[in-house]
C-alpha cells in the first residue's frame, strides 16, 4: 500500500505551519509513508478570500499523486500529530472501498445554535443545508437532535479510487462558490469545508466517518475574552488539531506543549 502525506500553504509561512509540517515529516517516516509539503503552489487564485482553501483539493486532480498512491491524507498545517505517534492512519482503510475518510466536528451544531462567528451560526447552516439539498434533491447528514451535521476539511483520507471519482463527480468549483454568493450566504460558506461536505452527498461519494482522536480540537470558548477558557476535546487524541487564535505564533516549545500536555500545564 503506497500512501502519501500531503501538506501545502499559500502565503507567509508561520511557525506554526513549519512546526506541523516538520512534525508530519517526522510522523510519515514512522509509518512508512511518504510526505509532501508544497508552499505557495497556488493551486486556486480565482475563487475571492477562499482561494488558498481550495488547493486542499489539489491531490485529486494531480495526476502524479491520484496515479501514483493508494491512499492519500490530506492535513492542514495547524494540526499536529501527538509526540511519537506510531498508529497509522492508513491501516483503517486497509479491508474498505472507502472513497473518503473525514472527521465529525461534533461539537459545533451546538454551538452554532448559540454564537454567531464571520457569519458562520445554526441559522446559516440551515440556510445552506436546504440550499444543497433543493438544488441536488440529496440529504446530508443531521444530528440526534435534528441540527446540521459539520464535518472538518483539516484532516481528510483519500483512496485512489476515490480521487479519480471525485475527479469527475465534484462540481465546479467556481459554480459551486456563485451558487452560494447568490444565496447572499456569508462568505464561509463558499470556503472548502461545506464544499466538501456538500459533495460527500452531491457526488456520492462512498465516505465514512473517522474516530475523532484523528481531528481532536482545542480551541477558546466562543464569546470570552482574555483570559480567555479553552475547551479541550481530546480523548486518546492522535492528531490535535490547534484552533486557538494566536497559535501562528507559537514556537516549538509552546505549540509541543499545547499538542502533547494537559491544558492546566500550558502556561500560554
Amino acid at each position: 500500500m503506497k500512501t502519501l502525506i500531503y501538506q501545502y500553504r499559500d502565503g507567509e509561512e508561520t511557525s506554526e505551519s513549519k512546526y506541523s509540517v516538520e512534525c508530519f515529516k517526522e510522523y510519515a517516516k514512522r509509518i512508512n509513508s511518504e510526505h509532501l509539503y508544497e508552499h505557495d503552489p497556488k493551486f486556486v487564485t480565482n475563487l475571492g478570500s477562499f482561494s488558498s482553501h481550495y488547493g486542499s483539493f489539489k491531490p485529486i486532480f494531480e495526476p502524479s499523486i491520484s496515479d501514483k498512491y493508494d491512499y492519500v491524507l490530506y492535513i492542514d498545517t495547524d494540526v499536529f500529530p501527538v509526540e511519537g505517534l506510531t498508529e497509522n492512519i492508513f491501516d483503517q482503510f486497509k479491508e474498505t472501498t472507502f472513497d473518503i475518510g473525514i472527521c465529525e466536528e461534533w461539537n459545533a451544531p451546538d454551538i452554532r445554535t448559540k454564537h454567531t462567528i464571520a457569519g458562520i451560526n445554526n441559522e446559516n447552516d440551515e440556510r445552506w443545508m436546504k440550499l444543497i439539498e433543493s438544488i441536488y434533491n440529496i440529504k446530508l447528514p443531521r444530528t440526534e437532535s435534528g441540527l446540521p451535521k459539520v464535518y472538518n476539511s483539516g484532516v481528510v483520507v483519500y483512496s485512489k479510487p476515490g480521487m479519480l471519482k471525485a475527479k469527475y463527480k465534484f462540481l465546479k468549483f467556481n459554480l459551486y462558490t456563485s451558487m452560494i454568493e447568490s444565496a447572499q450566504l456569508p462568505p464561509f460558506y463558499t470556503c472548502d469545508q461545506p464544499y466538501l461536505h456538500a459533495m460527500l452527498e452531491v457526488a456520492k461519494m462512498n465516505w465514512t466517518t473517522m474516530d475523532y482522536k484523528w481531528n481532536s480540537s482545542v480551541h477558546y470558548q466562543p464569546g470570552t475574552k482574555d483570559p480567555r477558557p479553552v475547551v479541550d476535546l481530546r480523548d486518546s487524541a492522535n492528531f490535535v488539531h490547534v484552533q486557538l487564535a494566536g497559535a501562528n505564533n507559537f514556537d516549538k516549545v509552546k505549540m509541543n506543549r499545547v499538542v502533547n500536555k494537559p491544558v492546566n500545564e500550558w502556561a500560554i
